[in-house]
């Protein structure tokens, strides 16, 4: 995932010196990607928007002792899961994650269900079949123990390599790739669980 030459390293460098202006652009091109994955990790568009805020603060704050050798991009999400580890963990002692039920409506900005690129090629029951898989998936995702749901967000919904994963993890890739495996499975399990 290399920097887009819209946010390149002088954008980093002028943010380290405390450029406002650089610093705005590298929310606007990283928010939705921040909101994505802070979305998937606790399932609630509201505490995700709040989340990215957060993590766009901390940003901020600490951009100026980013070391060289580390890429924007991974360090940004280190600290996205960072903060989604610990607003879970905040969540669940408030008893959030009260309900087990697969059929409960998931809170997004567009209603009860999570957003999705519209497709105009699809009739209105496709669409609608569509947005209830991504609801099942979502709340199958949010039953796996915390560190499977990174794996997956991170490989099979933003896309990241097994390198990537591996360098963020701090394992070599074939544990990646195991552990990725397992997770799918888990979450395969706890979704035929609910289908009929």
């Amino acid at each position: 995932m290399e920097l887009s030459p819209k946010i390149g390293k002088e954008v980093i460098e002028c943010c380290k010196a405390g450029d406002k202006e650089a610093f705005e652009k590298i929310v606007i091109y990283y928010q939705k990607k921040v909101l994505n994955i802070a979305y998937r990790m606790l399932g609630n568009f509201e505490e995700a928007k709040d989340l990215a805020q957060e993590v766009f603060v901390s940003v901020f704050d600490s951009i100026k002792d980013l070391r060289e050798e580390i890429k924007f991009d991974v360090w940004l999400t280190q600290i996205t899961l960072n903060h989604c580890r610990n607003r879970w963990k905040y969540l669940k002692r408030r008893h959030y994650f009260n309900s087990d039920s697969l059929d409960d409506p998931i809170e997004t900005e567009d209603g009860n269900m999570p957003r999705q690129i519209d497709d105009p090629s699809d009739n209105p029951e496709t669409f609608y079949e569509k947005k209830m898989m991504q609801q099942f998936i979502q709340r199958g995702l949010l039953k796996l123990k915390e560190d499977q749901r990174e794996l997956i967000v991170l490989r099979d919904l933003q896309g990241y390599s097994y390198e990537e994963i591996g360098r963020l993890f701090r394992l070599p890739e074939g544990t990646v790739k195991s552990k990725l495996h397992r997770a799918r499975m888990d979450l395969k399990t706890i979704l035929e669980r609910h289908v009929h």
